[in-house]
């Protein structure tokens, strides 16, 4: 009787979940077609309003057969299912790769309306994934028996929200010319300025911002003529394996000299999906791999020398991460190594060593880069200029969820396991009554070293989240989410070292250290969070800002014909925006370094005088004979649109001094690209006129 009642609550919630994903594809997919204003004649419309209708009707039915009278029938079904699930043991590969295979086709392509707007929204890409993670469930449970169901469910949402996550990138390894969202063809740009003199034939300054970022980018230019689909498929590499390769690495290091238990390339999985929540970007991410990999607490000049090349690795991505190599491997050092009766001071002093070293490293690596890339030192300070927008630390126009609940949403939940997880390793209840003869587990130092190391941390990503131009999800929370990731695998899994003596006095976990059944819910939501952050992440871009492959084709030929007339006659042409058409090779003009969209943008928030100035001035002399850039616009936002400050900074620097000196030659819609040429004379138009 019990293992009935077990098999019809598992069923009931199953179904309810389905039932409740599907409504709300219905609800959305109705809400849509409001929007859009569809006429109810439509015939693809009324197909798929009937259609969800229909689901909700069925699923809705056969939930209710789980309380209906006929409930004893449908277990007795259940059961024979479930026997015969044996059949598909051999059958589990094969089918979790045809599942992962299968439902990533229903998310991404360049679906025709109206199943490209439906995808658009959350719960059209939830129903799939949910489904696979249900099939996928059905198979891993009929290969390990000895799971419950949950467990194997677990497991499969762990599997498929991997693959959605990897399936997300793929639509970005694409031969379209022009930039696929705002900023993504720039990339290009500045990690070619490493071989500036191979690509356009001469010297250029490599980049200010993200040096390290572009540097890795700038690998596939080893090799001359490489088309731009092979950079953006390298792009999504680095992505996906620094990414796992970290997530492996953390994983591997808590249980090393383990079992070869399933279950830690599970938690590999779900560390994956963690890290991705940021997302922390590939090149901080090596700082992540150099600690995880090369760091022994036991030998203190390997890591020493580990943090130097990491830190200095920080020093040339971002200052305000310089501290994060050592700081991460102290409180690695504090979670492997008891104090035990070692003095307080010379516990301490090893860490201390590290990080002051580390300290060293990356602000000489900062300076010496500063030096050798021959641009201008002030504007590697913009950011220290540029304004703090608190409100964007709350639910906003540019991130909906905000900051705050975001990181509680990612990290409390995790927190909250890892410290249950601990009460029921190190918790008998004479230690709970507080039993002095057994002592604190952990001295309070490590404790309050681990505490501090990730509240420095989650304090610095809340200030760098409210600097405008951030604030839009959790990557300026990079260096808590993977410290955090660190210690919550170390407590989740009874690793961190005890003090001296108490290692028999202290229950083992149970079950070896498995999850506990009354956990089992938690676990659920550690693993559920992570999947919707990644299922928030529809597609890379925009489909339908992507014109037709002919009417692409001739705005690349209207863009080359007029650079061509323009440089025939010895004038320079500045690409403000779209500049990998240059990098490529798609459009021959001259390589002007300055003016990128990138860097003014951070010029503009920063208000760099010195810069827009020089900007404002060379436009005045018409130093150009033509300017690519994104459409010319003055208009004025406020807190109620997304990055509504970001587009008034670039409307006062850039936009403004356009209009006043510059004029509209031709407008390429369909790619979102404006040519301008010098204006005659007259006045400048007045803010709000296009």
């Amino acid at each position: 009787m019990k293992t009935d009642n077990t098999l019809l609550r598992n069923l009931r919630i199953t179904l309810g979940v389905t039932l409740a994903f599907w409504a709300g594809a219905v609800s959305q997919g109705y809400a849509l077609a409001r929007d859009l204003q569809v006429s109810w004649g439509s015939p693809r419309w009324m197909i798929a309003l009937i259609l969800g209708l229909a689901g909700v009707l069925i699923l809705s039915g056969l939930l209710a057969l789980t309380w209906s009278p006929l409930r004893a029938r449908v277990l007795s079904g259940l059961g024979r299912g479930g026997a015969s699930l044996t059949r598909l043991r051999p059958l589990h590969l094969p089918l979790m790769i045809l599942f992962a295979g299968i439902f990533p086709l229903f998310l991404l392509p360049a679906y025709p309306a109206p199943v490209g707007d439906l995808l658009s929204t959350f719960f059209w890409r939830a129903f799939p994934y949910w489904l696979a993670t249900v099939a996928g469930a059905v198979t891993l449970h009929a290969r390990a028996t000895t799971d419950n169901w949950w467990t194997s469910l677990g497991k499969s949402a762990l599997i498929y929200g991997v693959v959605y996550r990897v399936a997300v990138f793929l639509p970005d390894i694409s031969n379209y010319p022009f930039t696929l969202y705002w900023s993504e063809g720039s990339r290009y740009y500045y990690a070619s300025l490493f071989y500036a003199e191979q690509v356009y034939g001469t010297y250029a300054n490599p980049t200010v911002l993200h040096p390290t970022r572009y540097w890795m980018q700038s690998l596939p230019f080893l090799i001359s003529g490489l088309p731009l689909w092979v950079h953006r498929a390298w792009q999504v590499g680095l992505w996906l394996v620094s990414n796992g390769l970290a997530a492996w690495l953390v994983v591997r290091r808590v249980l090393k000299g383990g079992s070869n238990d399933l279950s830690r390339y599970y938690v590999a999985l779900w560390a994956f999906l963690f890290l991705f929540q940021g997302p922390i970007w590939y090149h901080l991410v090596v700082m992540v791999i150099l600690v995880a990999w090369g760091t022994d607490t036991a030998r203190f000049w390997k890591t020493l020398l580990v943090v130097a090349v990491a830190s200095a690795w920080g020093g040339v991505s971002r200052v305000n991460l310089i501290p994060f190599p050592a700081v991460m491997a102290g409180m690695i050092y504090l979670l492997e190594r008891e104090k035990g009766a070692t003095p307080l001071w010379r516990y301490l002093s090893i860490p201390v060593v590290w990080g002051l070293v580390g300290g060293v490293a990356g602000l000489a690596a900062q300076m010496g880069y500063v030096q050798w890339s021959g641009n201008d030192p002030d504007q590697f300070g913009s950011a220290f200029s540029s304004d703090l927008l608190w409100f964007r630390l709350f639910p906003s126009a540019t991130y909906p969820l905000g900051v705050i609940p975001a990181i509680a949403l990612a990290s409390l939940p995790v927190i909250w396991l890892g410290w249950v997880r601990l009460r029921g390793q190190w918790g008998p209840a004479r230690l709970r009554q507080g039993d002095a003869r057994l002592g604190n587990p952990v001295h309070p130092i490590r404790w309050l070293g681990v505490a501090g190391a990730m509240g420095v941390f989650f304090a610095g990503g809340l200030i760098v989240s409210a600097k405008i131009g951030g604030g839009s999800n959790l990557h300026n929370m990079d260096g808590f989410l993977a410290l955090l990731l660190v210690a919550v695998v170390y407590a989740g899994f009874g690793k961190i070292k005890l003090e001296p003596g108490l290692g028999d006095n202290l229950p083992k976990a149970a079950n070896g250290g498995r999850v506990q059944t009354s956990q089992g819910w938690l676990v659920g939501l550690v693993i559920l969070i992570p999947v919707l952050f990644a299922l928030e992440v529809g597609r890379s871009y925009d489909y339908d800002f992507m014109p037709a492959a002919n009417k692409t084709r001739k705005a690349l030929e209207t863009i080359q014909e007029m650079v061509a007339e323009a440089t025939a006659h010895g004038g320079e042409v500045l690409f403000i925006s779209e500049r990998q058409l240059v990098t490529f090779g798609l459009v021959e003009a001259g390589l002007v370094e300055n003016y990128e969209k990138i860097f003014m943008m951070e010029m503009a928030m920063a208000n760099h005088p010195g810069y827009l100035g020089q900007f404002e001035e060379d436009l005045r002399a018409h130093r150009f004979a033509l300017i690519i850039t994104v459409p010319v616009q003055a208009n004025v936002q406020d807190m109620e649109d997304q990055f509504g400050e970001e587009n008034n900074a670039w409307v006062e620097h850039v936009n403004m001094p356009l209009a006043c000196y510059y004029q509209q030659k031709d407008r390429l819609k369909e790619v979102r690209v404006e040519v301008l040429e010098p204006r005659d004379g007259g006045t400048c138009p007045a803010v709000g006129e296009e």
